[in-house]
């Protein structure tokens, strides 16, 4: 497959490929966090962790390089779009794809 190929078929799909191997293989723990593309940059993905610690990722071909970037899980915590405070992802409230710490920084971004 080339590139292209790959990018239509797994990209917004890393959750669904998750869950198929996890149903294949029970020992693998699904991960959400960001994949560091060397030419994309920070990239919202999920993958799976083996019970020895190793990375198996199955829909990281849908990047322009694969296997050589960084993965980061995700810290429960997400940056608020207005203010830049940081809080935990269930205190804070959600908009399009934006994420705020509070309904008044909400309204601030949006102009209210």
């Amino acid at each position: 497959m080339d590139e292209k190929d790959n990018y239509d078929k797994y990209r917004g799909k890393c959750k669904e490929y998750v869950d198929k191997a996890i149903k294949q293989d029970s020992t693998l723990t699904a991960v959400r966090g960001h994949y560091i593309c060397p030419l994309w940059g920070k990239q919202a993905h999920w993958w799976c962790v083996c019970k020895d610690g190793t990375i198996f990722d199955p829909t990281v071909d849908q990047f322009p390089k694969p296997h050589i970037g960084d993965y980061v899980p995700f810290d429960g915590f997400i940056i608020c779009a207005e203010c830049g405070k940081r809080v935990k992802e269930e205190n804070a409230t959600f908009e399009s794809n934006y994420a705020f710490c509070s309904g008044s920084c909400l309204c601030r971004f949006v102009g209210l």
